[in-house]
């Protein structure tokens, strides 16, 4: 009787964790799944793209991450890689910045989660390229769940999470704080949207939302237009864009729609208390 070859799982080798590489783990905690240009703009902005893909593989060859197609596509034509990470990683997390591995979502996202993941990246970076302009200052990136976490200690939890919650300053302003929320294009009106934008008019913060075209926005004015009217806010504290558009042009170089429908271009203005406000 013939014996079947052993299969032998392929040896890991071995890295030892430097800030970076702790910080990319971070990011992928944040965001869940980064793909590869995302992650070396995030976390090795001061070497080569090439470079950088040679330390994510190590990352991934010594078991921190998992990678999958992102479903985009790079230069030369090939297929970009997300990252995700693994137990090992999670664990990694626990150890170097004290997070409970168990709470760490592990393992490739569903791939109807995917590109959703990915803009909200986007969505940052388009960000520090604005703070990097020196258009705002002082920016912090904070996850949805983070947030709402937080928010919750004094109150009880809610489910109606934004993306992300955007800290930044505008050149001689105070800190403001805005809700971001990426439209997947299925929200329905009644089920998800008007319990998502209710929550989020509880908190008092401006609110970003980043649609997939232009007929989209004008579907979500509507629905939000009455909430406002409800809670007698005016029509900038929700307000819309197209991401393609944010991606080219970036955050401020886009159109942005209140929810009435006239154009803004985000920057603040004062009000009677000195407070700023968005227009």
């Amino acid at each position: 009787m013939t014996e079947k070859p052993v299969k032998l799982k392929p040896k890991r080798k071995s890295l030892v964790l430097m800030q970076r590489d702790i910080w990319a783990l971070v990011q992928l905690y944040l965001h869940r799944a980064v793909s590869s240009s995302q992650l070396a703009r995030l976390c090795f902005s001061d070497i080569s793209y090439e470079t950088a893909r040679k330390r994510l593989r190590r990352l991934q060859q010594a078991g921190f991450t998992g990678s999958a197609s992102s479903g985009r596509m790079e230069g030369r034509g090939r297929p970009e890689l997300i990252y995700f990470l693994t137990v090992a990683g999670a664990k990694a997390l626990e150890h170097h910045r004290g997070i409970s591995w168990e709470t760490v979502p592990t393992g490739p996202p569903h791939t109807y989660h995917k590109e959703h993941f990915l803009r909200l990246v986007d969505i940052r970076l388009a960000m520090t390229e604005a703070e990097a302009s020196q258009l705002v200052s002082n920016l912090e990136w904070i996850t949805g769940r983070e947030f709402w976490k937080e928010l919750s200690e004094d109150s009880p939890a809610t489910e109606e999470q934004a993306d992300a919650t955007i800290s930044f300053r505008y050149p001689g302003t105070d800190l403001i704080k805005v809700l971001l929320e990426i439209d997947t294009g299925n929200f329905r009106q009644t089920k998800h949207w008007e319990p998502k934008i209710r929550a989020f008019l509880k908190t008092g913060f401006p609110i970003w939302v980043i649609t997939g075209n232009a007929t989209r926005i004008a579907t979500l004015r509507k629905w939000t237009a009455p909430l406002l009217e409800d809670l007698g806010v005016g029509p900038g504290k929700c307000v819309f864009a197209v991401y393609n558009e944010i991606v080219d042009k970036g955050i401020f170089g886009s159109t942005w729609f209140r929810t009435d429908g006239s154009l803004t271009n985000l920057r603040p203005r004062l009000s009677d208390t000195g407070k700023t406000k968005q227009q």
